[in-house]
């Protein structure tokens, strides 16, 4: 388990928050798929981590997006999240 990894770890990715709000589409906690790249943003306060991650020298990823392979086999790169949200069998 990585907790630091030299910043990348702990880095608020725009992707991550974005597939957060996907599974509360796919469980019913949204009725609506919502602007899933602007409530990100306005979410997960990269300018903020930015700030204090320059402050104490940790390296800063290149990209506020990133893709992972999920334990489904599927990967999530935020691309497209209104269609990974409804691409689901089991769904509410």
């Amino acid at each position: 388990m990585k907790f630091h990894k030299d910043g990348a770890t702990n880095y608020p990715y725009l992707s991550d928050g974005m597939w957060f709000l996907t599974q509360h589409k796919r469980w019913g906690l949204l009725k609506e798929h919502p602007d899933y790249l602007a409530v990100a943003k306005s979410i997960n306060k990269i300018d903020l981590y930015k700030k204090a991650a320059t402050a104490a020298k940790v390296n800063l990823p290149k990209s506020d997006m990133r893709t992972s392979k999920l334990m489904d086999g599927v990967v999530w790169d935020g691309s497209n999240p209104k269609a990974y949200a409804d691409g689901f069998k089991i769904k509410v």
